[in-house]
């Protein structure tokens, strides 16, 4: 099993013998609207991709969304994503945008049973965009979710997707995944915080302290203020650091 981490939480995951693009996100530095909530002068993408699209692509089987924020996924992308490719989303609203980008191959994934791709069982679970009313939280950030992967003889794998910590990363973490893949950031805006912090990955690493935690979106957007110095200073801190792994933008990471 391997992630190549390119930046936020684009990567592509080679697990079970397949190759996964998650969360696809081209476009260029600098090229996004601003935001409400800033805390960088630039306007985001904060970085260049570390390899050029047509790299990304190569060997590259389906596609995991976890939802459609432009974070997540662009037109960018979509040019680059042959039309008949597998492209696995949440749910209807987020297929029909997909299809919108013109895929035509897209399928969403079940939250009781198990969806496939091959031989590799794709499991959502809930998520929840912001620590605000449900109601609010709908209203403002759509949804998300996040995404489990199995197979027999593999290692189980978690992608929380933009959550904060809620019952449904229970649920993924009730699947015993050996791999995590923690969106972090500990964004924030519309009154309330949308993605994990500190505080979210320690309770997850409570939960799960058998599991490596990959540490992933972050420094990218313009409201995520967690920055992968202070996410290490934290987990020395709070003894827990040898758990994570941080990826820099472009790294690979292989787990045996």
């Amino acid at each position: 099993m391997r992630i190549h981490f390119y930046r936020n939480c684009t990567m592509k995951l080679e697990y079970g013998g397949k190759v996964f693009l998650v969360d696809p996100m081209f476009r260029a530095h600098g090229v996004t609207h601003q935001l409400k909530t800033t805390h960088y002068p630039e306007k985001p993408p904060l970085t260049d991709l570390p390899e050029a699209p047509e790299e990304i692509m190569k060997g590259v089987e389906a596609v995991l969304l976890t939802h459609v924020h432009p974070g997540h996924i662009d037109q960018e992308a979509a040019d680059c994503i042959p039309k008949d490719m597998p492209f696995y989303t949440q749910n209807l609203n987020d297929k029909d945008l997909v299809r919108n980008y013109g895929m035509s191959k897209t399928q969403t994934i079940n939250m009781t049973l198990s969806t496939h791709y091959e031989d590799v069982d794709i499991i959502r679970v809930a998520g929840r965009h912001g620590d605000g009313k449900i109601q609010h939280v709908l209203n403002t950030m759509q949804n998300s979710s996040g995404i489990v992967l199995r197979k027999e003889g593999e290692k189980t794998v978690y992608i929380t997707g933009d959550t904060v910590w809620c019952r449904g990363v229970r649920e993924g973490i009730g699947y015993h995944p050996d791999v995590i893949i923690a969106y972090l950031g500990h964004a924030h805006g519309e009154g309330m915080h949308i993605t994990m912090g500190t505080e979210d990955l320690e309770k997850i690493q409570s939960a799960a302290p058998y599991a490596k935690i990959v540490c992933v979106h972050m420094e990218t957007f313009e409201n995520q203020e967690l920055t992968r110095d202070a996410l290490r200073a934290y987990a020395m801190q709070r003894g827990f650091l040898d758990q994570l792994i941080i990826p820099e933008n472009g790294d690979t990471i292989e787990f045996s």
